[in-house]
């Protein structure tokens, strides 16, 4: 990768990178430095992009020519003839368009073994329309001939592949028999069929209905990124409020670009440290209970894990070190902390990728604890927990163990939404408020000895719950259990009170014990017909009629 554009785009934006550009463009790397100037014009420094540009190379590359400005040089020479004529008028056999793989592979035999067109791996009609186009003395021309390899000697030029880019428009690419065993094999020509002989061009534009992609053209969109003020792309990490925090340390506001200073700064998700004054703030200047749990900084130092990934270590005035891990789009992956015992409110609500959060001191913790939808996170324990406010964890679809022996209050919409998580034991557990893990549909087992009272729409639609153990219950919500179609046996000895919809839709329930049960608000046991055994000798208010629903008629009516 001698081409000093390559060698620039494999520093800012990653080798692969590099590589793609080097087969996209192959016309622009004939000419010193404006392929770097575009795509630095054009995008912000990324290792991201590499994999963003992948699913849309094509738009991507009428992109970046369309941004060249090249002038045009389509001749005016003889048009009358047709390609076929005009090739042979310089020497070369066009053969037909190549049609299927077959017609590709027939041409293998001009390419020396280590020097084959990446054509020749499949897939390119895909892509592309190919020609080959073979000089008449090709068997004359001998490769040992040429020991001083040049990209348009007379080897390297008796064999070629003419090649237009699918889509509206077309981008063309000339390639010879050295592939890249020299400088920019697929500029063959400059990429110019007139430089083969005049008028080439217009040939075969009329002839197969081509049409070239003009410079200048310019029209693009990539999922994940924003244009600043500057005229560049860059990748977004998060978006907050309308603030995007990108790559690199850039964050845009408004489309206004700020660029943090690196040797400085390190942009972490929508907080930044600020290694000099000792201090981690959320954007611009604020601070949120995530920055006052780490609390007074004393040092800041960073580090490198055995995966890679950097890990800023903060030195608190008092207690032991506590841990930041970021990957590689400085997005925070790790949170260790061994000294906070209460958390505030929207602690990290935003991250969405954290994988490890180890806070062995914990004992308290407000509203929207990583409630922000975790994609990663798939175990959680906290030792000491004890209590939790509103929505904690509550839209992580992926976490799978979770160990909190202490816990005994919890706030609204609990655990809500996991898609993995199969048992749980909360075994200090004393109240639960409205949606308690609601729409965990793998959940099997629960175990809460202590839960006395829960509030409205507690486990609703968890359907593959086939056990469960409340020996403590004393009330129960509105939609208590409302649509557990899975569950046959239900246990609740303590139960007093239940209000609207208590147990609805739950239609596989065959066995119901509830010895204390007094009330039970209107709707309750509706669609429950396959109840054979009904135990709740002390129930004395419930809707008119609600024994004759399960297919039992009442001793009496019972008032409501």
């Amino acid at each position: 990768m001698g081409n000093k554009d390559l060698k620039y785009l494999k520093r800012h934006y990653g080798e692969n990178f590099a590589h793609l550009c080097r087969t996209l463009f192959p016309t622009l790397l004939e000419h010193e430095g404006l392929l770097s100037k575009i795509i630095s014009d054009h995008f912000g420094a990324s290792r991201s992009l590499y994999n963003d540009i992948l699913p849309i190379k094509n738009e991507f590359q009428e992109f970046v020519y369309g941004c060249a400005e090249l002038k045009g040089s389509i001749s005016s020479g003889d048009v009358t003839k047709t390609p076929e004529e005009l090739m042979s008028d310089a020497g070369y056999i066009l053969y037909p368009e190549c049609t299927t793989e077959e017609d590709i592979q027939s041409f293998k035999k001009y390419w020396a073994p280590g020097e084959e067109l990446c054509t020749f791996l499949g897939g390119r009609l895909d892509s592309c329309r190919v020609w080959f186009a073979i000089k008449k003395n090709v068997d004359e021309i001998k490769r040992e001939n040429f020991i001083e390899r040049q990209r348009q000697d007379e080897y390297g030029t008796s064999a070629i592949s003419i090649q237009f880019s699918r889509g509206r428009k077309s981008i063309l690419s000339i390639k010879n028999r050295y592939n890249h065993t020299v400088a920019a094999p697929d500029a063959t020509f400059g990429n110019n069929l007139d430089n083969i002989i005049p008028g080439l061009t217009q040939a075969f534009l009329d002839t197969y209905g081509l049409e070239l992609l003009e410079t200048g053209e310019r029209s693009f969109y990539i999922h994940g990124y924003q244009m600043g003020s500057d005229g560049r792309f860059y990748k977004v990490n998060e978006e907050i409020y309308g603030v995007q925090y990108c790559e690199n340390n850039v964050i845009l506001h408004d489309g206004k670009v700020d660029k943090l200073d690196k040797a400085r700064y390190i942009l972490v998700d929508n907080y930044v440290v600020d290694k000099q004054a000792k201090k981690i703030m959320l954007y611009p200047n604020e601070s949120d209970s995530f920055t006052e749990s780490i609390g007074e900084i004393k040092d800041i130092t960073t580090k490198t894990d055995e995966k890679g990934n950097t890990v800023i270590v903060c030195t608190p005035v008092t207690g032991e070190d506590v841990e930041i891990t970021i990957n590689a789009q400085n997005s925070l992956i790790g949170y260790k902390n061994p000294n906070v015992t209460e958390i505030g409110d929207g602690f990290l609500e935003f991250n969405r990728v954290i994988e490890n959060v180890d806070l062995p001191k914990l004992t308290k913790v407000g509203n929207g604890f990583l409630a922000g939808g975790l994609r990663e996170l798939k175990k959680i324990s906290f030792p000491n927990l004890v209590s939790v406010g509103d929505s904690f964890i509550s839209a992580d679809k992926y976490i799978e163990e979770v160990n909190l022996p202490k816990l005994e209050r919890v706030g609204n919409e609990f655990l809500g939404l996991s898609k993995n998580l199969k048992k749980l034991s909360l075994p200090n557990l004393v109240s639960a408020k409205v949606n308690f893990l609601w729409d965990n549909n793998m959940l099997t087992e629960l175990y809460c000895p202590k839960l006395k009272r829960v509030g409205d729409h507690f486990l609703v639609a968890n359907t593959s719950l086939t056990s469960l153990a409340l020996p403590s219950l004393r009330y129960a919500g509105s939609c208590f259990m409302r649509g557990n179609c899975y569950f046959d046996h239900l246990d609740l000895p303590k139960l007093k009170s239940a209000e609207e919809y208590f147990l609805a839709s739950n239609v596989k329930i065959k066995d119901f014990n509830a010895p204390e049960l007094r009330q039970m608000g209107r709707y309750s046991l509706i669609e429950n017909v396959e109840i054979q055994n009904f135990n709740a000798p002390k129930l004395e208010i419930c809707p008119d009629k609600i024994l004759r629903r399960m297919g039992r008629e009442p001793e009496r009516e019972m008032e409501f």
